[in-house]
């Protein structure tokens, strides 16, 4: 099966744990390119070729989803409703779900298509209903990326709807092999009903049909049915991200594949690249598909491989073919990605154990034939070479225990990211305690001695498991709350927030935890910025909303500070990538294992160094 869900009494590793391919590849590339995009958390520059590279992935996917022989070409893009999710974002394994076609009728054998070449008129006649609310869809959700970069106007229409159909071209190749082979025992099976555990997402639910197929035919195999039987499976365009993952038994590992066929009883695993194939990461997607045929053998009992391995280059309308591992191969490379997972995953990981060692560029051709590798290195094109050692960087942050900033009469303190955490475990009694209704948590009030807490319940779940607030809770029990973030809200009150790695429990009176007014509310500190970003929005009452923020590092750690554009001072849009500053006076935010500094009113950004090839 395509999808292995984690066993949650047996994960010890966790979700934000677990290594990817794509982790894998960026720390073989080069490990402090790893360490500042996932561990620090530096965010690329969000260009619209990355937003594009979905919407084809989606539009594709919702074409294989659809069936000609239930809509016309024309029929509008919403003709199949949303696929009914469970709690977890996933396509509803329950009895009672709706799904999209149950009630739908065939259409009549005058109004499907006949032929492939009406067939094909049929797949790229709903794409072009499709990719307009996709892209449309994503292009909002460009313009709302905090690190959004370049220019959409550059978004070529008829050359994303060429890479889909393209697309639709490799499947309906499939298609035709399905039809030709005809293969009794899957036809049979698909005749009567049968249901594989994850089925392609194609409108109908995960459960047996009693009294056969729906769309199933009497008499020879039809071009219909092998649409049908052919169609891979891939992630249902409307579940939630990463929730269809593969999870390695011992959960070290997990990916999500594109698509698998599996119609001819052996699986052959295809990664979609709406792209040419000409550039350095063509040799990525190769080593990403082993080590999916890996995830697969071993999500498989060691039973099954995959018969297959294909990388679809829709920019350069191709197929390449990627030979599968042995057994032996694929063995030695679980071996080896888990080394590295106990190298980088298992335990935190220091800058010094990632070095700037970049490897040499690899060059491709269109459809990703290897050719001589380009001139140059791989920092000359790094979105971080001004901040890192390999370009014009450095890790030497002489870090001051103060400074005197221009104006002030005291020097001011500083403290490195690395201690800067807002997370408290507070000791009390419930002084007011609201209802839970609906599936939502209760409003709570903390008291402890004179000083009083909100407790601001925002994820339910905790991350280790269970629920991140006990039932029973009264007015006047002492409770402990555990691991909290630390806040002020605009009023000056204190406020607790409960996020996955917070919660609230119920205390035996032991002795411990914070002191609520000891907490210290806000702090300076002092790096390189490494860049800025800005977010823009419109709020639930219709007002438009500005918020401004950087990402800081230091020879401690990195964090963004954000604050709403009027809070900061004018220095902010003097800062160039690479200044070093100062913040003075700002609060401490959280959610999970990202801490955030919020800017303030009170707070104060300061330039105390140039960057050395600025131009200010």
């Amino acid at each position: 099966m395509p999808v292995h869900l984690p066993d949650d009494e047996r994960d010890r590793v966790g979700k934000y744990a677990r290594l990817s391919a794509s982790q894998s590849n960026t720390y073989e590339a080069c490990p402090r390119l790893w360490y500042y995009e996932k561990v620090l958390r530096f965010k690329m520059p969000q260009i619209p070729v990355l937003f594009v590279g979905r919407a084809v992935e989606e539009t594709v996917c919702r074409v294989l989803k659809e069936s000609p022989s239930l809509i016309v070409a024309s029929a509008p893009a919403d003709t199949y409703l949303a696929s009914p999710l469970d709690e977890d974002g996933r396509p509803s394994r329950s009895s009672d779900a709706v799904w999209p076609c149950q009630g739908m009728l065939p259409l009549f054998e005058n109004e499907r298509p006949a032929t492939f070449d009406a067939l094909k008129g049929w797949a790229e006649a709903r794409a072009k209903i499709h990719y307009p609310l996709v892209i449309e869809r994503l292009r909002q959700a460009w313009e709302q990326d905090e690190r959004r970069a370049g220019d959409w106007s550059e978004v070529d229409d008829e050359r994303c709807l060429a890479m889909v159909n393209a697309a639709l071209g490799f499947h309906l190749d499939e298609v035709r092999r399905c039809l030709e082979a005809a293969p009794e025992d899957a036809v049979g099976a698909w005749r009567a009903g049968q249901r594989l555990l994850w089925p392609a997402p194609d409108g109908f639910g995960h459960a047996p049909f009693a009294k056969g197929h729906p769309l199933a035919e009497e008499g020879p195999f039809s071009l219909l049915e092998a649409w049908e039987l052919a169609r891979p499976w891939f992630v249902d365009p409307d579940a939630a991200s990463f929730t269809m993952n593969a999870v390695h038994p011992d959960h070290w590992f997990q990916g999500e594949y594109d698509l698998v066929y599996r119609w001819s009883g052996q699986p052959v695993v295809v990664d979609l690249k709406a792209s040419l194939g000409a550039n350095d990461r063509s040799g990525d997607y190769v080593k990403q598909l082993e080590m999916y045929a890996m995830l697969w053998y071993v999500t498989h009992d060691r039973k099954e491989t995959v018969a297959g391995l294909q990388i679809w280059y829709l920019g350069h309308p191709s197929i390449k073919t990627v030979e599968v591992p042995s057994t032996a191969d694929m063995d030695a490379l679980e071996a080896s990605l888990l080394e590295r997972w106990n190298t980088i995953k298992r335990d935190p990981v220091e800058r010094t154990q990632c070095p700037p060692s970049p490897a040499p560029m690899r060059g491709f051709e269109p459809g990703g034939s290897p050719t001589s590798p380009p001139d140059g290195i791989r920092c000359d094109r790094c979105d971080w070479r001004h901040v890192c050692p390999g370009g014009e960087g450095s890790d030497d942050f002489p870090l001051e225990a103060s400074v005197q900033l221009p104006g002030n009469m005291h020097q001011t303190v500083l403290s490195p990211i690395n201690t800067l955490d807002p997370r408290i475990t507070v000791v009390g009694e419930l002084f007011t305690v609201g209802a839970a209704r609906d599936d939502r948590p209760p409003r709570l009030t903390l008291k402890q001695g004179s000083a009083f807490a909100n407790i601001n319940i925002v994820s339910q779940d905790h991350h280790e498991g269970g629920r991140t607030w006990p039932d029973g809770l009264a007015k006047g029990m002492l409770v402990r709350v555990e691991a909290a973030v630390f806040t002020l809200n605009w009023k000056g009150e204190i406020v607790l927030k409960i996020d996955p790695f917070a919660r609230v429990v119920t205390d035996d009176g032991a002795a411990g935890g914070d002191d609520l007014m000891g907490v210290k509310a806000r702090h300076n500190t002092s790096g390189v910025v490494v860049y800025r970003y800005e977010k823009r929005g419109v709020g639930k009452t219709g007002k438009p909303w500005h918020r401004k923020g950087l990402m800081l590092l230091d020879n401690t750690g990195a964090m963004k500070i954000e604050g709403w554009a009027n809070d900061w001072n004018t220095q902010y849009d003097l800062v160039e990538e690479g200044d070093t500053v100062v913040l003075e006076n700002i609060g401490l935010d959280a959610w999970a294992t990202d801490v955030r500094g919020d800017c303030t009113r009170q707070s104060r950004l300061q330039i105390v160094q140039r960057r050395a090839d600025s131009t200010a």
